[in-house]
C-alpha cells in the first residue's frame, strides 16, 4: 500500500489518475476545499466533514439558482401528477440524448402480455412504426 499526503491524492485526481491502492496518511488531521473534497469523493475517498473547509469566495454566481425565488411551501400533487411530471422529464431527457432523426413516443398497451413483446422486440419496433408513421403522415397530408 502506497502513502501519500491529501495534496498528492488531489493532484492525481485532477489528473485522472487511480487512487487505487494508496492510503492517504493525513486525511484526519488536514483540511480540504469542499471542491477538492467533491473531486476525492469521486474516486472514493471521503473526507471527514469536520476537516472540509467551505469558502464563500470559492462559491460562484449561478443565474439557474441564484436568480430563483425559492418557496418554502410544499407542492401540492397527487402520486398521478408526480408520476408524470418524472416520466415527462424522462422523456425530455431522452429525447435529447437521441439522434437528430429520432423522436420519443409514449405508447400505452394495457395488455401485459403486448407490453412484453414489444419491450422484447423494441428496435424491430421502432423500425416497423417508423415507416407506419410516414405513410400515415403521407395520407393524412394528401387527404388535407
Amino acid at each position: 500500500m502506497m502513502k501519500i499526503k491529501i495534496d498528492q491524492a488531489i493532484l492525481k485526481a485532477r489528473n485522472g489518475e487511480s487512487l487505487a491502492g494508496i492510503t492517504i496518511e493525513d486525511l484526519q488531521d488536514t483540511q480540504v476545499k469542499a471542491k477538492d473534497a467533491l473531486i476525492l469523493a469521486e474516486y472514493g475517498i471521503l473526507i471527514p466533514e469536520q476537516n472540509i473547509f467551505y469558502d464563500d469566495a470559492d462559491i460562484a454566481y449561478d443565474a439557474d439558482i441564484d436568480d430563483v425565488e425559492w418557496s418554502k411551501e410544499p407542492i401540492r400533487m397527487t402520486w398521478e401528477e408526480k408520476i408524470k411530471m418524472f416520466m415527462d422529464q424522462q422523456l425530455e431527457k431522452e429525447e435529447q440524448s437521441k439522434g437528430e432523426n429520432e423522436v420519443m413516443v409514449k405508447v400505452e398497451i394495457a395488455d401485459q402480455e403486448v407490453r412484453e413483446w414489444v419491450k422484447k422486440n423494441r428496435d424491430k419496433m421502432g423500425q416497423l412504426l417508423g415507416g407506419l408513421i410516414a405513410d400515415l403522415y403521407k395520407v393524412h397530408t394528401t387527404l388535407k
